[in-house]
């Protein structure tokens, strides 16, 4: 991946983190809440304070605190409204244990949301395994009113708690006092009734033995014109693209930020595009020709007849496709022909070396100071290290990771070659870059506006910025792969010209000196641009015909020709068993009505 945008992807991660979107902790198994003590006092104006006494014992030592979470949004029954609760004037406090919190919000679908209070000191754990907390808050839109009577129908303790809860008590206070009270207790729908009367005015409800996910839901009614506002806040549900928020602006910034991103891209390919030597046949170096802008279609690039002025492994790199991965397997015949290094073939069991004729082949150390190139000689030293052979076809273990260390050496070596000759550059940082920087900019300030602000909405705006990344990803992959300079498009040209030869040449149309071995001289070609078998094809009707030797002079083996035939050519199964030596090398009213809700747990 390239280092920008393995940065902008770490940034990402980074925001997001910090946005919150990582799943809330939970209580360590066999927490318990001693008593859970909620004060209810309703006052005229229609708010309600509440104060909640939590007894809290944590199953473990390593505990922090605990959470508690408060519902702000929820959906006003099997109504298309959500009722909104507005929680205000926060305060924690504790006799015994850190009371520091902080506060996030919360969603689940489009519906559901709510605060979450995390109470403790993540550099302080509980000492003796239990703590006391008072949680005071203030919340506007709790009461509502049924058939000219105010109530408050409310979920007090939550069903979302992670500890067991073994008693309960809430009281509820009013300015004219309480007229009834109802108390339902156990999981979320459940109708079994708990204890609550009206004591001095005050509405008193009592439950134990709540298990995990459990808990208490009052209904308090107050005399008629006690209180004001008792309605609750109501708006219309929420839908996927209501909470997108789509409007003029953040339209404008999406597309804005697809615009510059294309804009980028395009820069950076102009930038990049190959220059050529002006006014010369295509393969020509000619550096006094002016340089221009490369506009030639491939296919009108002259065959070459004769091998390139480059070495093959250098010119499957030149050609920035898979004949570079192809390096490895050409230098091997390379050395080989330069009398190097032989290759000895042995009969083996055919079923276990299908890919490589029935043959396990194994490269014999003969005069490496033979090597025709600098990274040929190199490869040949990794490749046999003081040993004077290495088996090429499904090499043991030791040997497989000397193979594969050596190709990863040669491929590293080759591909920085283009760039240090002068053949390759890169272009379009300037321009093109700035474009990219003001993409990814407005692309990050888009997501992080989008999920602080609209939080499940901002999925309607993710198919644009993955595809801004997408695109600045292309932009990045483009100035990675650079261009050619008119050299290194001269040399391509050449290249290109010759993989035409190799790919329609017939043995009847060949023309080489006599004696001359031509499968070996053009087979490391032929490996790169990946018409071995073809190759191999036209030159064994060379051989048939007596005007090529029956078998390469770097080869030991059964015959040659018969032996690699049709499906594993002798240059193809060689690519094969390089790509499996180097990779084998390489080291988831009821319980729970009303309003309110939530839940809690430790950390």
């Amino acid at each position: 991946m390239n280092a920008r945008i393995y940065r902008i992807v770490v940034i990402l991660i980074g925001l997001l983190a910090g946005l919150g979107l990582a799943l809330p902790a939970h209580a360590e198994d066999g927490d318990r809440i001693r008593s859970f003590t909620i004060d209810y006092s309703i006052r005229e104006d229609g708010l309600v304070d509440v104060v909640e006494t939590i007894d809290y014992e944590f199953a473990g030592s390593d505990r922090h605190g605990i959470y508690r979470a408060l519902i702000t949004r929820q959906p006003d029954g099997d109504t298309d409204q959500d009722v909104l609760y507005d929680i205000d004037d926060i305060a924690v406090s504790s006799p015994d244990a850190s009371a520091d919190f902080t506060t996030s919000t919360h969603s689940k679908g489009l519906r559901t949301k709510w605060t979450e209070l995390k109470i403790g000191d993540a550099d302080e754990t509980i000492d003796d395994g239990r703590a006391g907390y008072r949680i005071s808050y203030t919340v506007d839109g709790a009461l509502r009113t049924i058939n000219g009577i105010p109530e408050l129908y409310w979920n007090a303790t939550g069903n979302g708690w992670d500890a067991a809860i073994d008693d309960v008590r809430i009281t509820v206070n009013a300015p004219a006092g309480v007229t009834s009270v109802s108390c339902y207790q156990g999981p979320a729908g459940s109708t079994q009734q708990c204890s609550g009367a009206v004591s001095d005015g005050a509405a008193v409800a009592q439950a134990q033995g709540l298990d995990k996910e459990e808990g208490v839901t009052i209904a308090v009614q107050v005399p008629a014109g006690s209180v004001r506002n008792a309605v609750p806040t109501l708006e219309p549900a929420q839908t996927f693209w209501g909470a997108a928020r789509l409007g003029v602006g953040s339209i404008a910034a999406t597309v804005g930020t697809l615009v510059l991103s294309l804009l980028a891209f395009l820069g950076m390919r102009r930038a990049n595009r190959d220059r050529r030597f002006g006014g010369v046949t295509p393969g020509i170096v000619e550096p006094s020709a002016p340089t221009v802008i490369d506009t030639i279609d491939k296919d009108t690039i002259p065959v070459r007849f004769n091998p390139p002025d480059v070495p093959p492994a250098l010119g499957g790199t030149l050609l920035n496709d898979t004949s570079a991965s192809k390096a490895a397997a050409a230098t091997l015949v390379e050395l080989a022909n330069a009398g190097a290094l032989t290759i000895e073939a042995t009969p083996q069991d055919a079923g276990k070396f299908k890919k490589s004729g029935g043959m396990q082949r194994v490269a014999v150390a003969r005069d490496l100071g033979r090597a025709p190139s600098p990274y040929a000689a190199k490869f040949a030293r990794d490749l046999f290290k003081g040993a004077p052979t290495i088996v090429l076809d499904k090499p043991e273990k030791e040997e497989a990771k000397r193979f594969a260390s050596a190709v990863s050496a040669l491929n590293s070596g080759v591909s920085k070659i283009p760039k240090e000759q002068g053949w390759k550059a890169k272009g379009g940082f300037r321009g093109s870059g700035v474009l990219c920087a003001l993409a990814a900019f407005f692309m990050i300030f888009v997501i992080v506006i989008s999920f602080v602000l609209l939080q499940i909405g901002a999925l309607a705006y993710l198919g644009p910025l993955v595809l801004v990344m997408c695109i600045l990803g292309a932009a990045a992959a483009v100035r990675l792969r650079g261009y050619r300079t008119p050299t290194g498009r001269a040399l391509t040209d050449q290249v290109e010209g010759f993989k035409r030869y190799l790919s329609t040449a017939e043995a009847g149309t060949l023309r080489f000196e006599e004696g001359q071995d031509i499968f070996s001289a053009f087979l490391p070609w032929a490996i790169t641009f990946g018409v071995a078998e073809r190759w191999q094809k036209v030159c064994r009707e060379l051989a048939e015909a007596g005007r090529i030797p029956d078998s390469p002079v770097w080869y030991s083996g059964p015959a040659f020709y018969s032996s690699f035939d049709s499906g594993s050519s002798f240059g193809d199964s060689l690519s094969t068993s390089v790509s499996s030596s180097t990779s084998s090398g390489s080291s988831g009213g009821s319980s729970g009505g009303g309003g309110g809700g939530g839940g809690g747990g430790s950390w």
